[in-house]
């Protein structure tokens, strides 16, 4: 048996366990009553039908109690973030991001902004005509939203304790009118590159960005880019997650949000990097929180245990 497909087939077995045998821990996953004076990312577990991707969503909270949720899913995942926003007890979005504008990261914006109070929503230059996106912007402007395109160089306060730094994409940008398979890798070149700094801890969100614009970031900031913890480019896939973007980062911790795997060479080439490293098709919902130490305590729907990574 080759290797990859042995490590594929002890996680799918370790992931059955968990979910026939483990405590289901999704409500101490979405437990929010030790969130104060954290800094706390929750990967999101989506599932739709077979052939379709369910896409990211990742939900953090400030120290001080403010809320970003950076893209929402696909279409039919919506209910399934709004679950988990309302497990948590949150019935307000201070920020909305949207990566790019893709139907697998936007697919569940709708929903969201008709459920909750939303503070801003925030997205890059990027123009792309689309039915989704033209129904979002017409939902923002019906409910009079706060909206703010951002481009490398910017920077906002998330919270009192929290600084984002916008890495990518630069501001002028074209827009791309191609509906074709050909305009997917432009698109996915211009994912919103987030950075986030809480005191002595670094997390780093990148959408669906491609090798091309990984090897331009590279470029650009160096060990500028260096963080504790990734969310892998592109559902951890090989279009993405080059080498010298891996060395560049060089993340304790690795998180791959997809219901498939997509490559279990990426999975194991962070791994044998060093970083402690999570799918959430095989260990469910992530939770890692920070108290700005350099320190991190994760946790996962699926029973693999508490860990703290320092």
């Amino acid at each position: 048996m080759k290797k990859g497909i042995g490590i594929a087939l002890c996680l799918w077995l370790l992931c059955a366990l968990s979910a026939g045998f483990a405590q289901d821990r999704y409500q101490e996953v979405f437990d929010a009553s030790a969130d104060s004076g954290k800094l706390t990312a929750r990967f999101l577990s989506l599932s739709t039908a077979a052939g379709k991707k369910s896409g990211d969503s990742t939900i953090l909270t400030s120290p001080d109690g403010k809320v970003m949720l950076i893209d929402a899913g696909c279409d039919d995942c919506g209910d399934q973030v709004i679950a988990a926003l309302q497990a948590l007890g949150i019935t307000r979005i201070d920020y909305l991001v949207e990566s790019h504008p893709h139907a697998d990261h936007i697919g569940g914006f709708l929903a969201v902004m008709k459920a909750f109070e939303v503070g801003q929503v925030i997205t890059s230059y990027r123009v792309y005509p689309d039915s989704r996106v033209n129904a979002i912007m017409e939902e923002i402007d019906r409910q009079g939203l706060g909206y703010t395109q951002m481009a490398a160089g910017e920077a906002f306060a998330f919270g009192e304790d929290v600084m984002v730094d916008v890495l990518w994409p630069e501001k002028d940008v074209l827009p791309v009118y191609d509906f074709s398979e050909n305009s997917v890798p432009y698109v996915n070149n211009h994912s919103l590159v987030l950075k986030f700094t809480y005191g002595e801890s670094t997390l780093l969100f990148c959408g669906d960005l491609y090798i091309g614009a990984e090897w331009d970031i590279v470029q650009w900031y160096g060990d500028g880019l260096n963080c504790d913890v990734l969310k892998a480019n592109h559902h951890g896939d090989r279009t993405s997650n080059s080498k010298p973007f891996r060395d560049a980062v060089s993340p304790q911790i690795t998180v791959i949000t997809a219901d498939t795997m997509e490559d279990m060479r990426i999975y194991q080439q962070y791994q044998k990097a060093g970083s402690l490293i999570f799918h959430t098709r095989y260990h469910g919902a992530v939770k890692i929180s920070t108290q700005g130490d350099g320190a991190y305590q994760t946790l996962t729907e699926m029973a693999w245990g508490t860990q703290t990574k320092q």
